[in-house]
């Protein structure tokens, strides 16, 4: 799931998720742009995974086909 939907599905702002990942809002807003996203290092991709319950991937992050999905077929 898209970091954008798991937020706005969880009713947090950018501010909130922010406080949750130690990270600034304007960075937050940077990850979830649709134009020129910035992917996360990979400490902050494990705790997005951690805080969204495994809802928000790191594959999420790139244009990528649905890996778990392909496995599971």
């Amino acid at each position: 799931m898209k970091l954008t939907a798991w937020r706005k599905k969880n009713g947090w702002t950018q501010a909130e998720l922010a406080d949750a990942l130690g990270c600034s809002q304007p960075y937050v807003s940077q990850i979830e742009r649709a134009v020129d996203p910035i992917i996360p290092g990979k400490d902050l991709l494990a705790k997005l995974y951690e805080l969204s319950g495994g809802e928000v991937e790191p594959n999420d992050f790139y244009d990528l086909p649905n890996l778990s999905q392909q496995a599971a077929a």
